[in-house]
């Protein structure tokens, strides 16, 4: 007996045993699979969490076992588990957004619609999501109409390829292809570190890849890059190589010159080497503009586009391009084409799902509302990195629909080009009208424009099928918008546009300096249609004068220009008789101070007052026209209660005097404050001017 105890008494122990050895095993499970996943290897955590949840039903590790699949694209296995998860009693309303969101990246928009309804009853105060909603229900207007056709190219791999910049008579792409310079695999991708390779375009192929330098690629990632116009500077982007307080890795742009034999050793840009990401350049065509990405203090969300203006030899201020372009989600890899386009990845504006990809212009003093450009372009997936050289007719983006994240080319469809012919005809004589400027408009937006022949002829390549709009104007004739849609399958015809005369007026005036009355000679005179959304432009003389035809039925909004100066709007505008208008522009210099002298204050008191409010807002409408000046508040009391109590009274007034400014959409990195104290001879708001370019 004693001897079957015994052995009773050892099973037991043994299966305490076996049972704490399991408990052990499936706790190191969850925290290695923990470790890759809070470091974003999320291709080494799935293989621990998949062990780990076939014994066990942890709802926390589903959740990261979803995200995990979700990041390397592996959208079935995510899912089943995301079904079993917003099934479960236990489900966050996270949980459903998430669900959403993947079914939505399979274009499954209805079933996305329904679970995006039930997070909002559940969050009713997420600003986001009646966009999302809304996006399910526009997305089939964003059909493909085929006036594109996209393919992949030849230098694809089995891994990560993505295109960056057309270079010479090529293409410089970024990979995570077997390299030579980062022999370590990235945890998050399963795949080699990125690196920056080139390919020469020779006919319709491309040659096979090379390195682009061994000076640029390290152990690190490596891309995207850019380069300016003379492609003797380059700019890219590289991973730091370091983890921040967060666990997440940083960007940096370097930039570098070609030296007619090499390339210089890469250096860090001006603003790179911070407590935050920057990277995704782009300059501009005249490169005196440098767009890229980051996550900096004062952004909208994730990542945010700003812009850095050239001065000299050196470079502005960052500036954040404002909440008509950035959203609480992530905007990148900007891209600026030569139709003055600006054209950016976003997960936050409304569309097919993941990142699709967005153009919008600086028009008429502001960033236009983005337009998506749909199929092919833009699919269920992320579509990012769009590139063209001088035309968009063809070029590259690049997209993860097919799994990896791969380079295509894009051309427009020559089954689906036809010309649509037009002649300008005097409305009674019937004569043609030489000379007329017509602007072909697309989904609002400018795609084209023409002046009419001698003989009153123009002509326009459009897409078969596509609906447009015409804007044509001369002066001495009413401007009008002609709406033209075309019927697939139809012979092309000449479209005859009759224009009504009308008498046209000269409008007049002179640009002056504000303080010493100076005429200002080369003032650009912008003179906006509020009707139509036209312009015209016109400078001024040696003697500050201009003068521009206008038809004065219709009211303008005008903008004046001038190197030094603030920029100034008048707003509906309308000609009144032979009026000779004097406009007087104010001069700005770099840490100069305007001193608000409307502010009032109660003794001892932050709250903002009406006459304060009404100079705030004159504040707000200079910034909002001059979106290259940054500047900061200094709050003052004029009543002395102690250097501390001074201090924070100050400091009160300019924040909320800052907080107000932000308020009427001004970004955040262009208005800091700080306080200045106890002074008498000062008003209590003062301004300085930080930045002007």
């Amino acid at each position: 007996m004693k001897s079957k105890a015994g052995i009773n008494i050892f099973l037991v122990l043994f299966l305490i045993t076996l049972g704490n050895i399991n408990l052990y095993a499936q706790s190191q499970l969850v925290q290695k699979g923990e470790r890759y996943f809070n470091n974003k290897e999320f291709a080494h955590a799935i293989n621990y969490f998949e062990k780990y949840l076939e014994n066990n039903n942890d709802i926390d590790i589903q959740r990261k076992l979803s995200k995990c699949y979700v990041q390397t694209q592996k959208d079935t296995e995510a899912l089943y588990i995301m079904e079993k998860l917003v099934n479960d009693p236990r489900a966050k309303s996270e949980d459903f957004l998430n669900y959403a969101h993947l079914l939505k990246s399979m274009r499954n928009y209805n079933e996305a619609k329904v679970w995006f309804e039930k997070y909002a009853k559940i969050k009713p105060g997420d600003q986001d999501i009646q966009n999302l909603i809304l996006s399910c229900n526009l997305i089939n207007e964003l059909e493909d109409k085929q006036q594109f056709i996209a393919k992949a190219v030849s230098i694809n791999s089995p891994q990560s390829d993505f295109a960056s910049a057309l270079y010479k008579d090529g293409l410089v792409f970024v990979s995570g292809r077997h390299n030579k310079t980062s022999k370590q695999i990235d945890g998050r991708t399963g795949e080699h570190y990125l690196d920056l390779y080139y390919t020469e375009r020779v006919g319709d192929r491309f040659v096979e890849a090379i390195p682009f330098s061994e000076i640029f690629n390290s152990k690190y990632h490596e891309g995207p890059a850019c380069f300016t116009p003379n492609e003797r500077f380059v700019f890219f982007t590289r991973n730091k190589g370091n983890l921040n307080l967060e666990g997440k890795s940083e960007l940096n742009i370097y930039t570098s010159r070609f030296n007619g034999k090499s390339w210089d050793k890469p250096e860090l840009f001006l603003f790179s080497g911070r407590a935050y990401s920057i990277g995704h350049p782009s300059i501009s065509p005249d490169g005196r503009s440098l767009y890229f990405i980051s996550n900096m203090k004062g952004g909208y969300g994730g990542t945010d586009i700003y812009v850095c203006r050239k001065l000299g030899f050196s470079w502005s201020k960052p500036i954040n391009l404002g909440p008509t372009v950035n959203t609480s989600g992530n905007e990148m890899f900007p891209f600026i084409g030569n139709d003055n386009y600006l054209y950016f990845a976003s997960d936050g504006h409304i569309g097919f799902g993941g990142l699709d990809i967005f153009k919008t212009t600086f028009e008429q003093n502001h960033w236009t509302f983005p337009i998506n450009l749909g199929p092919p372009f833009n699919s269920e997936k992320d579509d990012f990195g769009l590139i063209f050289k001088n035309s968009k007719a063809e070029g590259y983006f690049s997209s993860n629909r097919r799994g990896n994240d791969d380079i295509f080319s894009f051309a427009q469809n020559p089954d689906k080009l036809k010309s649509l012919h037009g002649r300008m005809v005097d409305m009674y004589s019937k004569k043609s009208i030489p000379d007329v400027d017509i602007v072909l408009m697309d989904n609002l937006s400018k795609e084209k424009s023409a002046k009419s022949s001698d003989k009153g002829m123009f002509k326009l390549d459009i897409f078969e099928g596509g609906n447009y709009s015409l804007i044509v104007s001369k002066p001495g004739y009413k401007t009008k918008r002609i709406l033209y849609f075309d019927q697939e399958g139809s012979a092309p015809k000449q479209l005859n546009i009759s224009m009504e005369t009308t008498p046209w007026v000269k409008f007049k005036g002179i640009v002056v300096d504000q303080y010493s009355g100076r005429a200002l000679e080369q003032a650009t005179i912008e003179i906006i249609n509020r009707s139509y959304k036209t312009n015209r432009f016109c400078e001024t003389d040696d003697y500050g004068e201009f003068v521009q035809d206008i038809d004065p039925s219709k009211s303008y909004d005008i903008i004046i220009r001038q190197g030094g100066y603030f920029t100034k709007v008048i707003q509906n505008y309308r000609y009144q008789n032979e009026q000779f208008e004097q406009i007087e522009l104010q001069k700005f210099n770099k840490n100069e101070n305007m001193q608000l002298f409307g502010v009032e204050y109660e003794k001892s008191s932050a709250e903002l007052e009406k006459n304060t409010i009404t100079e705030l807002d004159n504040l707000a409408n200079l910034l909002l026209v001059n979106p290259n000046i940054a500047i900061q508040i200094i709050g003052f009391t004029n009543f002395d209660n102690g250097k501390k109590e001074n201090k924070i009274l100050s400091l009160e007034r300019a924040s909320q005097a800052a907080e107000y400014v932000i308020s009427k959409g001004i970004t955040s990195n262009r208005v800091e404050y700080k306080p200045g104290g106890y002074d008498p001879g000062k008003p209590a708001l003062t301004v300085k001017l930080l930045e002007a370019f």
